[in-house]
């Protein structure tokens, strides 16, 4: 079959423009494909691009609240997808982007289809490490879509390299904590905070995290709008999208058809004496005020139903640590969002993709707060 026979949605991932070099996508593999004996980064990057010029790009839930999910997206969601990305950012053909996440999942992914079907100039790093470590200092970037983690160490490395580099950045990959909210305060960057899943294949809304008008509530891209479910969870409707309607397990508060506040997962709920806490929410508080990678679960009481449980990763004693945690605690948290149990391990359990899962079951040695 000819390029010109081929179809429309095929035709849109023949070329990709790398470091200011076009390429045809056969080149763009055997690119990375050298690289990958030694930078094994690139060969999720290889097989993406492999996909890409096939029938779809498979992808993989995450895997935090049950077993990761595989499934093949069409060319035409991931060009739909694409193309609202560049209109809400105003992305442009020849637009320095900027790929440091791993193409082992939908984020990474999808930078790459950006920059086949907007023609942005992509830069590619290995998603470990520094990411400012792995830049050199004269390079600028139009767009960017990093973790809160990546973001905070940038911000902590080198301020001025950050404003001087990026000009928008979108955060995804989890929630963005208070702190890191205040850190962004007058960095002279936009940045945003993304909603979305592998399913709507990645963001459908967004909040403005800094500037003149930074956002609490999400609020819809195009056509996307929201309902909710009889759990009041979110109903995300992408009329962009093969699949028109996604059920998901967000609980959140609707401010508008196309406007919401997110609350947390459906699964992670703790009911405690009557009152209901978001974990989530708890996290976003104590995240930079706590020492230690953690989180938030419930876990059954006689007296409350559920207590709220700390888990903490921390290879110190726990007589060591606790003390100067839950100073912190008492400051931070309401009384009875205190918890009652902690527990501590010297390894927090993981997705391949870096994300903590939660566990509820109390281990032998969790000790009464």
């Amino acid at each position: 079959m000819s390029q010109s026979d081929m179809p429309a949605n095929n035709a849109a991932f023949l070329h990709l423009t790398m470091d200011g070099q076009r390429m045809d996508t056969a080149q763009a593999i055997a690119h990375f494909k050298d690289l990958a004996s030694e930078a094994p980064w690139c060969r999720p990057v290889v097989d993406t691009l492999r996909d890409l010029s096939d029938e779809g790009m498979w992808a993989s839930t995450s895997g935090t609240t049950g077993p990761p999910k595989r499934f093949r997206l069409p060319h035409e969601d991931l060009i739909s997808s694409a193309e609202l990305t560049g209109k809400t950012f105003g992305l442009k053909a020849g637009d320095r982007a900027l790929l440091a996440l791993p193409c082992d999942f939908i984020a990474g992914k999808l930078m790459l289809v950006r920059a086949f079907v907007l023609g942005l100039d992509l830069h590619c790093i290995d998603p470990r490490g520094s990411v400012l470590q792995n830049l050199r200092t004269n390079d600028r970037f139009r767009f960017a879509a990093l973790v809160p983690l990546q973001l905070h160490r940038m911000l902590l490395e080198d301020r001025n390299r950050v404003e001087q580099q990026f000009e928008t950045i979108l955060l995804g990959g989890g929630p963005v904590s208070n702190a890191l909210i205040q850190e962004l305060k007058d960095l002279k960057v936009d940045v945003y905070q993304s909603y979305g899943s592998t399913e709507t294949v990645t963001h459908v809304a967004l909040r403005r995290l800094n500037g003149p008008v930074p956002t609490e509530p999400f609020t819809a891209i195009g056509d996307v709008h929201f309902g909710r479910d009889p759990r009041g969870c979110l109903v995300v409707y992408t009329p962009h999208l093969s699949v028109p309607q996604h059920v998901t397990n967000d609980l959140a508060e609707l401010e508008s058809d196309v406007r919401f506040r997110w609350l947390g997962r459906f699964d992670n709920v703790i009911l405690s004496g009557g009152k209901k806490i978001f974990p989530e929410q708890l996290e976003a508080r104590t995240q930079g005020l706590i020492p230690h990678p953690h989180y938030f679960t419930g876990v059954h009481d006689d007296v409350l139903g559920q207590a709220v449980m700390l888990v903490l990763e921390t290879e110190l004693p726990q007589s060591e640590v606790m003390p100067q945690v839950m100073e912190q605690l008492m400051g931070t948290l309401h009384p009875h969002e205190w918890p009652r149990r902690v527990q501590t391990l010297a390894r927090l359990e993981r997705t391949s993709g870096g994300k903590v899962i939660r566990r509820t079951e109390e281990a032998p040695g969790t000790s009464q707060a």
